[in-house]
């Protein structure tokens, strides 16, 4: 079995983190976005291929990921590039000519789930991950019938076509590969657009127009990580899951209020730290209170208080008290 991960969005909602780093390589607890969902994919037996589609800094990605998982041989990466964007049916469709009549799972690059990945792909039928939620129109959607996906909707809005609170979580199980892409290309033949895209909601539900059998997959949690907010919060969720696997050194002048994350060379002074705060390699901090926030590698923090902030790397910070997203190679000093 193969597994696909789309991962060439520009992550417009993350800018200007992401003008200068992918999406899918910002750090949530420790790591990238994107490690949380690999580390979990290579030790699965059944999957011997990882494809990724990249596109906007995409060598970026792929420097990444042959350096962290360059030790694990039994599966091999492979890279395909989604020149222009028209959609996630589209960026898909790009992986076409590595998957012929097998399964395939496909999870997005900038979620992070909870749930259990071996019974998941050992379903009998193609599978769609969902899970309830409060604001349907900001996914797709099912319906179901007789214990079968019976429609699927991509952004609903209005209650008199958001009959559900059931949203697809952007992961997928599809038995047969080929069906997939015929039904790609199916509506790509023929414009079909939904949001000015072409969306792998809408060949979906082809598939199942034209007899495919799909079922629902309810997992535990699932966390988008495409905006500040909600990066910031799955941060706080996994560093309070992985406490008693935090270690990081001791600070003769600083405080540090656990959950955190701190990585390696990193000097702090008169500082508290924490909780729920994530700060990458090489990083100085002093005089300073950093909370419910993630700072990259190699940045200047002095003299401040920052809250629910999202620091770049090598970055310097220095001043009063702000509530601050800014990107790398930035410098601001209050």
């Amino acid at each position: 079995m193969k597994a696909l991960i789309p991962a060439a969005g520009v992550g417009t909602r993350l800018r200007p983190h992401t003008y200068s780093i992918p999406k899918i390589l910002l750090n949530v607890a420790g790591k990238p976005m994107i490690a949380h969902l690999i580390d979990e994919l290579v030790n699965v037996k059944e999957i011997d291929n990882i494809i990724i589609i990249v596109g906007h800094l995409g060598d970026k990605v792929q420097d990444f990921i042959k350096d962290r998982y360059a030790s694990h041989k039994n599966v091999k990466f492979t890279f395909v590039e989604q020149k222009e964007t028209h959609g996630l049916g589209h960026a898909i469709y790009q992986a076409k000519e590595h998957l012929k009549n097998e399964p395939v799972v496909i999870i997005l690059g900038d979620t992070i789930f909870e749930f259990e990945l071996e019974e998941f792909l050992n379903l009998g039928n193609s599978a769609i991950g969902v899970k309830d939620v409060d604001d349907p129109g900001r996914f797709g959607v099912i319906e179901t019938r007789d214990g079968y996906i019976s429609k699927m909707i991509e952004k609903p809005s209005g209650p008199e076509v958001t009959p559900s609170k059931k949203a697809i979580a952007g992961l997928y199980l599809i038995k047969d590969s080929d069906k997939l892409f015929s039904s790609l290309e199916y509506i790509m033949s023929h414009n079909i657009r939904t949001k000015d895209e072409y969306q792998l909601t809408d060949a979906l539900q082809n598939m199942i127009e034209n007899g495919e059998k799909m079922v629902p997959f309810e997992i535990q949690n699932w966390f988008d990580c495409g905006k500040p907010e909600t990066l910031l919060s799955t941060n706080e969720y996994l560093l309070k899951k992985n406490y008693s696997k935090q270690k990081y050194p001791e600070y003769v002048t600083a405080l540090i209020i656990p959950p955190v994350f701190i990585g390696e060379g990193c000097e702090i002074h008169n500082s508290i730290i924490g909780p729920y705060s994530t700060i990458g390699n090489n990083t100085f901090i002093k005089d300073s209170v950093l909370e419910h926030s993630i700072v990259g590698d190699n940045s200047h923090i002095e003299n401040t208080i920052l809250h629910q902030s999202l620091i770049g790397s090598e970055a310097s910070v220095k001043g009063i008290y702000r509530r601050l997203y800014i990107g790398d190679s930035t410098e601001i000093t209050f």
